[in-house]
């Protein structure tokens, strides 16, 4: 790890050779490497995502920095180790580093951004050398955060109400729910051949309103392209100069509410304006260079992917999303009357998104098939066989990325309503959303700092549904997500201390815990 540290430094001052050294005098020469000021440690950053890029494509996500430095990555030619060596080494350096900039609010942002990011860096160069990880254990070490567990009791009351809004038709009693809502959602499924210009309409019309609220750096653009054969609906290539290339996949029909989600996500005031704003703001505002390169499996991910999805509600709100799903509905040919009961069924559908989660975590952790969460997600998302098996390919190639959308979007709303209010697309909400994509931020800073010790026989609420309590504990949840879950619960903990008193209630759990530290049983004592 040391010559590592010095190798790293060589690297920053752009040598063209790096001398032998005796294994006698290696310590003295290690003694005279300085530390690394934040620029340093900045440009190492990027070199080492480059580097794991080169064993895990995926990793790079985004790269606009010089090319002469991509190339001096590929002649380095780490190993994943050493990339994991060298990036634990390079977080050592960062809270002690030297950095001229005056803002301390903005520096300690950039310390824990990059802390966040050479972890998870450190993490993901693991998992490319074979470490296997849980799907909450590499949630957190990826993402910093992991994501409530879900059963299918939180489902029911939004597929009943699906299903009373559904139109019957003969025949329908021997279909199931996601028979009957895809065969009604493709019914505004927007023609292939109207395709590129309705989704041209929807992201100038989302650019317009993100214009409203957002200082868009001048020059910015997009560029859109219509793809196949992906394991995703949609994709953002940010290419840096201020330009976006957004991919949306064709394999399947595209309702004109996902044309609404694709643009919005994908464009304004989502993923493209995110990087816009990074780019003018931090890498030639303040000449940071860590945000030349987007680490894709890191907690840069969660913040761009939250608040993308936080920013389609932002953007379109109420009756303003009503009124241009009509004008979408006119454009792709269809009958704007039939919006309003549209608009009201996908809207309910989406209040399913978080079963997404939990089918990926039973199925990466090995609890089911991918036969099972096939079937998992044809009745609680209600997915098309064909839709998920694209979901399918999707957990397979990104595994607990899932996580950023849904979980990553509650996260930012929560964090915009407590800091901007409860005023939908106010202005102060607009301002929260803002300062989440221009500034350095990871999923820690989303939520309130909480006590890592809790007073033993403080009161907590009572659990009443026994019957849901049963079903959650049959998950096999961990000691996280039964505090996620029931926060006013005390959970003890092993070896915390408690007091021996009687309780008539059910407000203190003792949990029974398997080999890899899951609750499988427990009681209130």
């Amino acid at each position: 790890m040391r010559f590592s540290l010095c190798r790293l430094l060589c690297l920053l001052l752009m040598t063209c050779s790096v001398q032998a050294a005796d294994a006698a005098d290696e310590g003295a020469q290690e003694a005279a490497v300085p530390a690394l000021n934040m620029n340093q440690i900045g440009h190492a950053y990027v070199r080492l995502v480059l580097a794991l890029g080169e064993h895990d494509p995926d990793t790079v996500d985004a790269y606009y920095g010089p090319t002469a430095v991509r190339d001096e990555v590929k002649r380095a030619a780490l190993a994943p180790a050493q990339i994991e060596a060298e990036a634990q080494a390079l977080l050592l350096q960062v809270d002690a580093a030297p950095q001229s900039q005056t803002q301390q609010e903005l520096l300690s942002q950039r310390r824990e951004y990059l802390k966040k990011q050479l972890a998870a860096l450190v993490a993901r160069a693991q998992i490319v050398q074979g470490e296997k990880f849980s799907f909450d254990d590499e949630a957190r070490a990826l993402y910093d955060t992991a994501a409530p567990y879900y059963i299918e009791a939180d489902f029911a009351p939004v597929l009943a109400r699906i299903e009373k809004l559904l139109p019957r038709q003969a025949g329908d009693a021997q279909r199931t729910l996601a028979a009957r809502y895809n065969r009604y959602i493709e019914r505004y499924a927007v023609p292939p051949a109207k395709l590129q210009a309705v989704m041209t309409l929807a992201i100038n019309e989302a650019r317009a309103r993100a214009a409203k609220h957002l200082p868009l750096p001048t020059g910015e653009r997009f560029e859109l392209s219509l793809v196949k054969d992906k394991a995703w609906s949609a994709y953002n290539w940010y290419q840096g100069g201020l330009t976006s290339r957004i991919e949306v996949n064709t394999d399947l029909p595209i309702p004109v509410s996902r044309i609404i989600e694709l643009a919005s996500h994908e464009g304004y005031p989502g993923h493209h304006v995110y990087n816009t704003l990074l780019e003018s703001g931090l890498v030639i505002g303040q000449q940071w260079p860590e945000y030349t390169v987007y680490a894709l499996f890191s907690p840069q991910s969660l913040i761009a992917e939250g608040t993308a999805d936080y920013g389609v509600g932002l953007a379109f709100l109420g009756k303003q999303r009503l009124a241009f799903t009509k004008e979408l509905f006119t454009a792709a040919g269809l009958n704007p009357k039939d919006a309003t009961r549209y608009l009201e069924i996908v809207n309910a559908a989406r209040e399913l998104v978080p079963a997404g989660i939990e089918a990926a975590r039973r199925y990466l952790d090995g609890q089911v098939t991918a036969a099972d969460t096939s079937q998992w997600m044809q009745r609680f998302l209600l997915y098309s066989p064909e839709r998920a098996a694209q979901r399918l390919k999707f957990i397979d190639k990104y595994r607990a990325y899932i996580i950023n959308y849904s979980w990553g979007e509650a996260l930012v709303g929560n964090y915009i309503r407590a800091n901007g209010g409860d005023v939908a697309g106010s202005p102060e909400q607009w301002q929260q959303f803002f300062q989440l994509i221009s500034q350095p931020r990871t999923p820690a800073m989303l939520v309130a700092d909480e006590p890592d010790v809790v007073i033993a026989g403080a009161a907590g609420a009572d659990i009443n549904d026994l019957a849901d309590f049963e079903a959650f504990i049959a998950t096999r949840p961990t000691l996280d997500a039964f505090a996620a879950r029931y926060p006013d619960v005390l959970l003890v903990r092993p070896g915390m201390i408690t007091t021996r008193e009687f309780r008539s209630d059910r407000s203190r759990f003792f949990p029974k815990l398997d080999e890899q530290g899951r609750i499988i049983g427990g009681g209130f004592m």
